[in-house]
């Protein structure tokens, strides 16, 4: 095990352990999620083990780094398609004995791939708290890929392995509510937070604007994340394109690479490609837009359209996850029902014509709904739910059965959005 940081020992503080398939510098949402929780817990002076594969590109200015934090970095393989993305190969053995040199309070298993699912059959075998966490669809991007038929077997196995787990953690009432209906057991909601000092309209830059092409009274609508047949990218392209017919100067952005890259390019020259951003970057180019899409059908949460309404912009969504619980839909943003394509396109439409007075207050009630999500808070609830504490504040972290009334509703009115 190659220990890339090392804190001081102690016996008298806690120790949480962290097993993943992906942690920065790997940019999407499951790493960054997973290094604002263990930079907080580390915060907190708990000694945190983040066990990872050993990433395909050595770029570690961006891992995160705190004395109690420790990274070991373990064997791999490539993921198909995701070159950039690797997944841990199995070590219970090595989990067994450094767990019973220094045995962790609880262990967090983020990702189901063989790296997980050794860690978490040896917690297990050696009585350790094991916590799960429901971060990805995988069942529903089959589909995507050309593999519909295995889809109830792929059900099957992640119903089975969160379940040996002491909890489930998923971000999103609707998500919670599905994964009930199929039989997991121990679901319980673990939201997420957003940086709004980081993501703000003050973010602007119009000499950015001006590198695309954009002058200040252009639209410009942006996507953000991974390039990818799941996140249905063509919808946002096909919007795009009809919304030109009616506003010849409109401007469309992509933040991101992946697999699909090349196949969208194909599809439209004009669009811009701005590839992978981060940080005051990423910030600056939500910032420097007018308009959010999000196409996907994917999302257990969607970190992205957060990050975007603290950007102050007007987002057009499905009805869906984060934007089911934070999104109204002509108050702070624009919504169409889950996968009604022609739906999305109109509120799109709808978006671009809205005056500027009221185009500007869309955004600012966006950034207002977000403003409370803070990471701070989330990691309470993490650290509570890793340790088996009881969580009193209902917000943040319950079953399905203790959430409020108006939120069962919709949980129970969308629970088939997630057919998996």
């Amino acid at each position: 095990m190659n220990h890339t940081q090392r804190s001081p020992e102690s016996s008298t503080e806690g120790r949480i352990t962290l097993v993943t398939d992906t942690f920065p510098p790997d940019v999407n949402g499951v790493a960054m999620t997973l290094s604002q929780l263990s930079t907080r817990l580390a915060q907190r002076g708990y000694l945190v083990d983040v066990v990872r594969p050993r990433p395909a590109f050595q770029e570690h200015s961006s891992t995160p780094r705190h004395p109690r934090l420790r990274l070991h970095e373990v064997p791999g393989v490539p993921v198909p398609r995701y070159p950039e993305l690797r997944l841990g190969l199995p070590r219970a053995l090595q989990f067994a004995r450094e767990w019973r040199q220094r045995r962790p309070d609880a262990v967090y298993v983020a990702t189901e791939g063989m790296l997980g699912s050794s860690a978490a059959t040896t917690a297990r075998r050696m009585g350790l708290r094991t916590v799960s966490g429901y971060h990805t669809h995988f069942s529903k991007y089959l589909k995507h890929y050309q593999l519909p038929l295995i889809e109830p077997l792929v059900l099957r196995f992640l119903r089975r392995w969160h379940n040996k787990t002491s909890a489930t953690l998923t971000p999103a009432p609707d998500v919670a509510k599905t994964l009930e209906s199929h039989g997991f057991k121990n679901v319980a909601l673990l939201g997420r937070g957003v940086d709004c000092d980081l993501y703000h309209p003050a973010k602007r830059s119009q000499s950015l604007r001006h590198t695309w092409g954009a002058r200040p009274e252009t639209p410009v609508a942006i996507c953000v994340g991974r390039v990818a047949p799941e996140k249905n990218l063509p919808l946002a392209l096909r919007s795009y394109r009809e919304m030109r017919t009616r506003y010849p100067d409109l401007k469309l952005v992509f933040v991101g690479d992946g697999p699909a890259g090349d196949e969208l390019r194909a599809m439209d020259d004009s669009v811009i490609w701005a590839g992978v951003r981060q940080g005051e970057a990423l910030a600056a180019h939500y910032a420097s837009a007018d308009f959010f899409l999000f196409p996907s059908l994917t999302e257990t949460y969607g970190n992205v359209l957060v990050e975007a309404m603290a950007s102050g912009l007007p987002t057009v969504s499905f009805r869906y996850a984060a934007s089911l619980q934070l999104v109204r839909s002509g108050v702070n943003g624009y919504q169409a029902s889950m996968g009604d394509e022609a739906a999305f396109c109109r509120k799109f439409a709808q978006a671009l014509v809205a005056e500027g007075p009221h185009r500007s207050a869309i955004g600012q009630a966006a950034r207002a709904s977000v403003m409370s999500l803070s990471w701070e808070a989330v990691t309470t609830t993490f650290e509570r739910a890793l340790l088996g504490k009881p969580d009193h504040d209902r917000d943040a972290v319950s079953t399905t059965r203790r959430l409020p009334a108006h939120t069962k509703t919709n949980i129970h009115e969308h629970a088939n959005s997630y057919s998996l």
